[in-house]
C-alpha cells in the first residue's frame, strides 16, 4: 500500500430552484493498491503516525461484497488487480466524516469499477456501483446509477446520478437528475497526488486534518444558505432511504 496527499478542488452548482454554487480546496488521502485479492485483505501496514483507517464500515464491507460478485460475474482473474480509496483517513485527534469516499478497482492502471461510497449526516450509508460490464471504464461517457438515499434536504431521496469518472488526471464528475430527468445539481471533484517529505509534508498534513474538521460545518453552512434562498426542503422523516430493500447495506 502507497499512501499519497491528494490536492484539488471540488465544485458544487445547484441548476434547479434558486441557483446556488461554491467551490472549495479540497485535501485527502489517496490510498494506492489497498488489498490483497490472493489472500482476501486490506494491507494493514502503518502508513502513517498521525492517520489511520477503519476497514470495518458498513461501506467497506458492501464495496468488497460488490466487488468479489463484479469479477466472479464477469469472469474476471485477481491477478494483477489493484484497489485504490481515494478518503480522507482517521487522524490521532478525531474520526473522519467522509460524505463520499471513492474506490477504483484497477487492472494494468485502467479502471474496471468505480464506486462511490456515500453516508450522509444521519449516519445511513449506500454505494454505488460503476462499471463497463468488465471492460474498462471510458472516459468520455456518463453511466447511470438509481439514487438510493437522502443526501441533501434539497433533493428528494429518490432520483438519478450520472457518473463521469477519469484517472489521469484523476476528475469525478456527478449530475444529479429527479424523476423527470432534469437536471438539479452539478459536482465536480478533481485533483492529484503528491508525495511530500519534510515540511511540506507536515503542511499538507495539517491541511488535511484542517479541511477534515471543517466538512461537517460546511455542509450546515451552505444548506443555510440554499435554505435562505428559498430552495424547498424535504423532510428526512426519519428514514433516509428511498425503498425499504435499501435500508441495509450487506
Amino acid at each position: 500500500m502507497q499512501f499519497s496527499v491528494y490536492v484539488g478542488s471540488i465544485f458544487h452548482q445547484r441548476v434547479f430552484g434558486k441557483k446556488h454554487q461554491f467551490r472549495y480546496k479540497f485535501f485527502s488521502g489517496y490510498f494506492s493498491d489497498i488489498y490483497n485479492f490472493k489472500d482476501s485483505e486490506f494491507v494493514t501496514k502503518k502508513f502513517s503516525k498521525i492517520f489511520s483507517l477503519d476497514f470495518n464500515d458498513d461501506g467497506t464491507k458492501a464495496t468488497i461484497k460488490a466487488i468479489k460478485i463484479f469479477l466472479n460475474k464477469n469472469q474476471i482473474d485477481a491477478h494483477d488487480l489493484k484497489l485504490d480509496l481515494l478518503k480522507k483517513p482517521n487522524s490521532i485527534f478525531f474520526k473522519a466524516f467522509n460524505p463520499v469516499c471513492f474506490w477504483y478497482l484497477k487492472k494494468h492502471d485502467e479502471v474496471l469499477a468505480f464506486i462511490a461510497d456515500v453516508t450522509n449526516t444521519f449516519g445511513e450509508k449506500q454505494i454505488y456501483f460503476i462499471d463497463n460490464s468488465g471492460k474498462d471504464i471510458r472516459y468520455d461517457i456518463y453511466y447511470k446509477a438509481t439514487k438510493k438515499m437522502y443526501v441533501s434536504p434539497f433533493a428528494k431521496k429518490s432520483g438519478i446520478y450520472k457518473f463521469k469518472i477519469s484517472d489521469q488526471p484523476n476528475q469525478t464528475i456527478i449530475k444529479e437528475f429527479n424523476h423527470d430527468e432534469v437536471l438539479e445539481i452539478n459536482t465536480v471533484l478533481k485533483g492529484v497526488t503528491h508525495k511530500f517529505n519534510g515540511m511540506k509534508k507536515s503542511y499538507f498534513y495539517f491541511r488535511i486534518i484542517i479541511s477534515t474538521l471543517f466538512v461537517v460545518a460546511r455542509i450546515h453552512l451552505q444548506a443555510l444558505l440554499i435554505w435562505r434562498k428559498g430552495n424547498q426542503a424535504h423532510s428526512h422523516n426519519g428514514n433516509g432511504y428511498a425503498e425499504s430493500n435499501y435500508k441495509k447495506l450487506d
